[in-house]
């Protein structure tokens, strides 16, 4: 069989699920050149299509993430979007490396801290609080990208040609 290389495997997958703030559209602009394939999502819905249609090698997820675009209040559920997230994430085969959670610091502590807590038992690199500064989502992404990968773009198994589609 022949190797074929799928022209997306040189690249790093970033999963940002946002609910479109200044930052995260900026963040698209400014890694695509450097060879950051980034995957948007403003839902949990949205977000779990993704994840299980491309590898994903870095996540950042907005803790206050609707389950589904236009929901009014994402803390109304029993489970806040983005924790429901993170652990759809946990139950993939090939999970992230590294996972960055961007919380919303307008919500009561009694509600975010125990969000806060859930989210480090999930294992996330990071946490961020709003308002994000660009400069602050780059520095923690170049760190992921550091211990995680080396410093280096995520290497794919290459496909053999019965995997091509």
């Amino acid at each position: 069989m022949v190797a074929m290389r799928d022209p997306q495997s040189d690249r790093l997958n970033m999963l940002l699920s946002d609910r479109g703030q200044q930052w995260a559209s900026q963040l698209p602009c400014l890694l695509e050149p450097q060879g950051v394939r980034t995957l948007r999502a403003d839902s949990v819905t949205a977000s779990v299509k993704l994840i299980h249609r491309d590898p994903i090698h870095i996540a950042v997820i907005d803790m206050a993430l609707p389950m589904q675009v236009g929901q009014a209040d994402p803390q109304s559920a029993a489970a806040p979007g983005g924790i429901c997230l993170l652990k759809e994430i946990r139950r993939l085969a090939q999970r992230p490396r590294a996972i960055v959670a961007v919380r919303d610091r307008r919500f009561d502590p009694r509600i975010d801290d125990p969000i806060l807590i859930e989210a480090l038992k999930l294992n996330v690199f990071s946490v961020l609080d709003e308002p994000v500064e660009i400069e602050q989502i780059l520095g923690v992404l170049r760190r992921a990208l550091e211990r995680h990968y080396q410093g280096q773009w995520p290497a794919e198994p290459p496909r053999t040609q019965g995997d091509a589609q």
